[in-house]
C-alpha cells in the first residue's frame, strides 16, 4: 500500500525534465550571446578599436581559456556548495559586464579587462560548468539525451541570435549589441535562477525519477545486493579512458576554436560577405541543433567512442574543405564552403558526448571537478589556437596556413576517441530489504 501511495503521489513529470527545459531556455540566450555570438562582435570590436586580428582573437580566447583554468576550483566549489549557489551571482556579473562593455570600452586594455574579469567569468562559471554539472545530477540511463538537448537548444541561439546580432551590431554598433545583451540576461536568465535545483535527492526523487538506486546483479544466492557507486577523483585519474577523454577533447578544441573564433572573417577572407557569412554560421549552428538532438538520444543506446571517433572525423573533413573552398571560384567553390558548414554543424554536435560519458564512465559525485581538470588541461590552446589564426593571417594575409593543422588535429582527437574503453563499474555490497 505505501508503494502505491507514493506512486501516486510521484509527480507525472520528472523534474528533471523541467531542469532541462529551464536550462536549455537559458543556454539558448547565453550560447547565442557569448558562446556563439561572440564571432560578430570580433570583426566589430576589431576595426572600432582599431586593434589586430591577433590581439582581438587574444581576449577571445583568453575569455574561452578563463573557463577552463578556473575548471578545478569552479568545479570544487560546485561539488561542494551547490550549482544555484554559483549560477545567480555569475549571471548577475555577467549581465553587468555587458552594460559595462557597453559604456566603458574605449581601447584595447579596458576591453581587456570588462571582458575578461566581468563577462567571460560569469559566462564560463554559471553555464560551462553549474548547467553542465547540474543536468548531470538529474539523470543516469537518459545522461545524454538531456545534456545533448541542453547543447541543442543552445545551437538554436547561434541560428537565431548571431544573424540578429549581426544586424543590431551593422545598424546600431557593437554597443548597442552589448546593452541589449545585458538587458537579454536580466529578463530571460535571471529569474529562472530560482527554479534551479542542485540535485533530485534535494526533492526526494532519485535520478530519471527511478525508485531504487542502480544495483548489479551479485554472484550465487547470497542475500546481498551489490549497489553501484561513483568513481572518486583519484580512482578515475587511475583509469586509462580518462586520459584519452582528456586528450581528445584537448585535441578537438585545438582544431575547432580557432576556426570558429574567427569563422566570419576567414569566410570573409573566401569571398563571402560579412552578413553571407553571419547567416552561414548561423544556419551551421541550426544544423548543429539537429545533429545534438540525434547524437544524443542515439548516445544513450550506442558505444560514445565510436560517435565520437565518427563525428571527429567528419569535422577533419569538414576543415579540410574549408581550405579549398573560395566562394567567387564559381560552382564548385560555393558547394565546398557550403559543405564545410553542413559537416561541421553535424561533427560539432558531438561535442557534449564527452561530458555524457564522462558523466556515464564516473558517476555524479565528482562530476564537476573531474570536468574541471579536463577543461584546464586544454586551457592553453583556448588561447594558442585563435591566437596562432589571428596570427597567421595579419603575417601571410590569409588563413590557410591555420586552417591545415586545425584539420590534422580533428584527424588525431578522431583516434583518441576510438581507443577510448569503458572502465569498469564500481560497486558496494549492502543487504537486502526483505
Amino acid at each position: 500500500m505505501q508503494q502505491a501511495r507514493e506512486q501516486t503521489e510521484r509527480p507525472k513529470i520528472f523534474y528533471g525534465w523541467w531542469m532541462v527545459a529551464i536550462t536549455s531556455w537559458m543556454a539558448f540566450f547565453a550560447s547565442g550571446i557569448f558562446f556563439r555570438g561572440f564571432t560578430v562582435f570580433v570583426p566589430a570590436l576589431r576595426d572600432s578599436l582599431e586593434i589586430s586580428q591577433a590581439r582581438t582573437n587574444l581576449i577571445f580566447s583568453l575569455a574561452r581559456a578563463e573557463g577552463g583554468l578556473e575548471g578545478p576550483f569552479a568545479g570544487w566549489l560546485i561539488d561542494k556548495f551547490g550549482n544555484r549557489n554559483l549560477l545567480i551571482p555569475m549571471v548577475l556579473l555577467a549581465a553587468a559586464g555587458y552594460f559595462a562593455l557597453s559604456q566603458f570600452v574605449s581601447g584595447f586594455w579596458s576591453f581587456a579587462l570588462v571582458y575578461l574579469l566581468m563577462v567571460s567569468l560569469g559566462n564560463s562559471i554559471a553555464f560551462q560548468h553549474a548547467m553542465f554539472a547540474g543536468i548531470n545530477q538529474w539523470f543516469r540511463r537518459r545522461r545524454s539525451l538531456a545534456i545533448s538537448i541542453l547543447a541543442a537548444v543552445s545551437s538554436l541561439g547561434g541560428l537565431f541570435i548571431v544573424p540578429s546580432m549581426n544586424g543590431v551590431i551593422d545598424k546600431w554598433g557593437w554597443e548597442m549589441g552589448s546593452l541589449l545583451s545585458g538587458v537579454a540576461y536580466l529578463v530571460f536568465l535571471f529569474p529562472l535562477c530560482f527554479l534551479f535545483r542542485n540535485k533530485p535527492e534535494d526533492m526526494g526523487l532519485l535520478p530519471d525519477g527511478d525508485t531504487s538506486p542502480p544495483t548489479a546483479a551479485g554472484r550465487g544466492a547470497s542475500a546481498r545486493r551489490r549497489v553501484l557507486r561513483d568513481y572518486t577523483v583519484r580512482e578515475a585519474l587511475h583509469t586509462q579512458a580518462y586520459w584519452l577523454l582528456m586528450l581528445g577533447a584537448g585535441l578537438r578544441m585545438i582544431a575547432t576554436l580557432g576556426i570558429l573564433v574567427s569563422i566570419i572573417p576567414i569566410l570573409e577572407d573566401k569571398g563571402v560577405s560579412r552578413q553571407v557569412a553571419a547567416n552561414l554560421t548561423g544556419a551551421m549552428f541550426g544544423i548543429n541543433f539537429l545533429s545534438r538532438l540525434v547524437l544524443g538520444y542515439v548516445g544513450d543506446q550506442w558505444s560514445k567512442s565510436l560517435i565520437l571517433a565518427g563525428t571527429l572525423a567528419a569535422e577533419a573533413v569538414a576543415i579540410s574543405l574549408l581550405y579549398f573552398g573560395q566562394w567567387d571560384a564559381g560552382a564548385v567553390g560555393i558547394f565546398l564552403i557550403v559543405a564545410f558548414v553542413v559537416l561541421e554543424g553535424l561533427g560539432d554536435g558531438a561535442g557534449v558526448i564527452v561530458w555524457a560519458a564522462l558523466g556515464d564512465y564516473y558517476g555524479r559525485d565528482r562530476f564537476a571537478t573531474l570536468r574541471g581538470y579536463i577543461t584546464f588541461s586544454h586551457s592553453w590552446a583556448l588561447v594558442a589556437s585563435p591566437v596562432y589564426v589571428g596570427w597567421v593571417f595579419d603575417h601571410y594575409g590569409s588563413y590557410d596556413w591555420a586552417i591545415i593543422p586545425a584539420a590534422a588535429c580533428a584527424g588525431v582527437a578522431s583516434v583518441c576517441f576510438l581507443l577510448v574503453r569503458r572502465p569498469p563499474q564500481l560497486t558496494v555490497e549492502e543487504a537486502s530489504q526483505g
